[in-house]
């Protein structure tokens, strides 16, 4: 919207003879309202955009899953403490139970809930893989 060159107010095109605010009559003399490229003054390579990967997510999910570092690469802290303590607690507590009340000595029961954690955070890491539109905690798109 153009502005008066007498009170410096916002009017519409349709108050070219006199300004509504102040009452100026050709409110719009002498002032170019002509619309301005921004996009030509920037310096493109002086902008530090690093979007993150989904590759890397993916890759992230599949070996670090359980310590919560994909959450971290996608600026997710909150997310990513919070895995690393659900991945923590099932599988300590998982493997304890699983050698406790089965007959599968202890060290496989550990073993075998590390595997299922890792698959489990194989199949998160390529559902967020397939999924279109994925943000980081940046609000930007994850590419």
């Amino acid at each position: 919207m153009p502005i008066c060159k007498n009170c410096h107010s916002r009017i519409d095109k349709f108050n070219k003879d006199r300004c509504p605010i102040c009452g100026t009559e050709k409110p719009f003399e002498g002032v170019s309202s002509d619309t301005i490229e921004i996009t030509t003054s920037l310096d493109v390579e002086d902008l530090d955009f690093n979007p993150r990967s989904k590759k890397k997510l993916l890759v992230l999910y599949i070996t670090l899953g359980f310590f919560g570092i994909p959450q971290f690469y996608l600026y997710n802290k909150k997310l990513g403490v919070l895995s690393l303590i659900l991945n923590m607690l099932f599988i300590g507590l998982g493997g304890f139970l699983l050698g406790q009340f089965t007959s599968i000595k202890m060290y496989l029961a550990f073993i075998i809930v590390i595997l299922a954690s890792l698959l489990i955070n194989s199949l998160i890491g390529l559902y967020l893989y397939k999924k279109p539109n994925l943000k980081d905690g940046h609000g930007e798109f994850v590419i």
